[in-house]
């Protein structure tokens, strides 16, 4: 959503088009009797942007503000039956919700319910400059693997949030991907997603109606979406490989002219092998087929876990150079390389085991030299005069930590129990159970700061172990913090806990 010359497509090349595009050179966008239309006193629509199967997106002012929003104003068909208004109702909110930089916000939205309101349901969004993703491959045709893997890193950074929450996209393609333009020199430009609650409330409401709009969405659509079972995070996995699939090689990974041919391959055939003179990474085309396998249960079991193989592929080098191809010459060249490789790789190690000697035997004889015991062997009967005597009093009462502790747990704050087993001074470990999931942890004390890491998934899926830091009460009944999940983590996410016993 831009305010530029920008095309907005609600399918995608090679399929039947049924395009709305506005502000073509040379032609002038035709007339919109909604343009300068106030929202409920508050958003007046300046400019048309654009036209999908979902409504119209206009470029708008907030009255009370002064500055300008994108308004999402839902078709009719979308909103006439009262299960799609509270389908929306439900939706909007939760969307509401998420709030990332790779994600557009949604900041308002009515759903025809209120009395003397707009006759209109709307939404109401961040407005960002850029263009889709799908105008980018089609004026691009593909993209490098560095450049498709840096958009895709965002794109499942803003995805992973939602699924963090329990909320699904259900629609990801090209079409609900903006990207922006770098900020700044030397900056990389941006990828955000729209569109997140809408998809279901279509769904809900006859898609076979908008032909055009149902092939452009067909394309990236799981197979169990294909046969209306019930959908999970791994559905949305799907969809991010086809997409991951376009942007590599230029097109969708499978097409037909009709949406039974297309339905067929999405439930029966293996994508095509990307071609070989595409050069792309071996290891890159491994996480992208298993993004797009039939069985839910061979995907990647949410978007934070495919941006974390991601992280780790290659996206250039020489492997695509066959081995017999080299002279024996660079094949000598090549094994002394690897020994000396070998070598070095032997002296760092033996560099580093020296080293963790030294500073373990610095930090034993530093503890037991200077550092005295928190508790004292038996109270002094000056405690409440002797300089830290708090401090020590504080101590004394959170030395046991054995028992179990409820609270709250993750990015959406769901329930959990922190069950501590055994506590030997400043060192302890348990089990942390939320749901079905259950997690093995060790953690540290060291007056009334608190660490613990996450070791072993005992039982349940789809947890990525993560570390979590925080305090603890004076009066040792509660504890709380921040912590970050080896998914989460490298792509800047943090959520809260608290416990209580």
């Amino acid at each position: 959503m831009a305010t530029g010359k920008i095309e907005l497509r609600t399918t995608i090349k090679n399929s039947p088009e049924t395009n709305a595009r506005i502000n073509l050179p040379g032609r002038d966008p035709e007339p919109d009797p909604r343009v300068g239309l106030v929202l409920d006193s508050k958003y007046q629509l300046i400019e048309r942007l654009g036209q999908g199967g979902m409504g119209a997106v206009y470029r708008a002012r907030r009255l009370h503000i002064g500055d300008e929003v994108a308004v999402k104003l839902l078709s009719h068909e979308l909103t006439r039956e009262r299960q799609a208004i509270e389908r929306f109702r439900r939706e909007a909110r939760a969307a509401a919700q998420i709030r990332h930089p790779n994600v557009v916000s949604i900041h308002d939205f009515n759903d025809q319910s209120s009395l003397g309101g707009s006759t209109e349901a709307y939404i109401v969004m961040e407005l960002v400059s850029g263009e889709s993703l799908r105008h980018l491959l089609e004026r691009e045709g593909r993209l490098d693997p560095e450049r498709a893997v840096r958009l895709m890193l965002d794109i499942c950074a803003g995805v992973g949030v939602a699924h963090r929450q329990g909320l699904l996209h259900r629609d990801l393609k090209p079409d609900n991907v903006i990207v922006s333009p770098p900020a700044h020199e030397g900056e990389n430009e941006t990828a955000k997603v729209v569109d997140f609650g809408l998809a279901k409330v279509r769904d809900d409401v006859s898609p076979l109606t908008q032909t055009g709009a149902l092939m452009g969405t067909i394309y990236y659509m799981s197979p169990e979406q294909c046969r209306g079972d019930e959908l999970d995070a791994r559905s949305d996995v799907y969809s991010l490989g086809a997409m991951l699939y376009e942007m590599l090689s230029g097109g969708p990974p499978f097409r037909a002219n009709n949406l039974t041919g297309l339905i067929t391959k999405h439930l029966n055939e293996p994508p095509p092998p990307l071609d070989s003179s595409l050069r792309i990474p071996s290891a890159l085309t491994n996480i992208c087929f298993r993004a797009l396998a039939k069985s839910r249960d061979e995907r990647q079991p949410d978007a934070l876990a495919l941006a974390k193989e991601l992280q780790t592929a290659p996206v250039t080098g020489n492997e695509f150079q066959p081995v017999s191809s080299l002279t024996e010459s660079r094949r000598s060249n090549l094994s002394k390389w690897v020994l000396a490789g070998v070598g070095i790789s032997t002296l760092a190690v033996l560099l580093i085991a020296l080293g963790i000697g030294i500073k373990f035997g610095i930090d034993r004889f530093t503890r037991n030299e200077i550092v005295t015991p928190a508790v004292p062997a038996q109270p002094s009967t000056h405690a409440e005069t002797t300089p830290g005597s708090e401090r020590a009093s504080a101590a004394a009462v959170i030395t046991d930590l054995r028992g179990t502790w409820t609270g709250t747990y993750g990015p959406a704050g769901n329930a959990a129990k922190l069950i501590v087993k055994n506590h030997d001074g400043s060192t302890f470990d348990g089990v942390l159970e939320q749901g079905p999931v259950r997690v093995a942890f060790e953690g540290t004390l060291q007056s009334t700061a608190i660490h613990m890491k996450q070791t072993n998934v005992l039982a349940g899926e789809g947890w990525s172990l993560g570390e979590d830091s925080g305090t603890i009460s004076s009066d040792g009944k509660r504890m709380s913090g921040t912590g970050k999940d080896a998914m989460g983590g490298a792509l800047g996410l943090t959520y809260q806990w608290s416990f209580s016993r």
